[in-house]
């Protein structure tokens, strides 16, 4: 029996593992559903995907990326967006946007 290349601590990852604090959070009860799928979403992405925290300058995540990652329609992801950036939950950075809030 030969041991599993993939470290103990990487086999037990749960997907969702920011969703209670994204919960308890008091702006996700104002949020429509899209947006708050959408949030969710984002949080479990950025754990591999750091550039959506913390973009390079010229590298940041654009919609039709997001939609991508989301395996949404990009007209779908414009609304959400708007609803998570008036909530100050992603920022526009300058080619893209940024996940602030996790």
């Amino acid at each position: 029996m030969s041991a599993s290349p993939v470290p103990r601590a990487r086999q037990r990852r749960r997907y969702g593992v920011h969703a209670r604090s994204v919960m308890a959070d008091p702006r996700w009860s104002v949020l429509p559903l899209a947006a708050r799928g959408m949030w969710l979403h984002l949080t479990d992405i950025a754990d591999v995907m750091p550039e959506l925290r913390a973009p390079v300058r010229g590298q940041a995540v654009k919609v039709p990326d997001l939609a991508r990652l989301l395996a949404a329609e990009p007209n779908e992801v414009i609304r959400a967006i708007s609803h998570l950036v008036n909530r100050d939950i992603i920022e526009p950075v300058s080619d893209g946007y940024r996940l602030k809030a996790y």
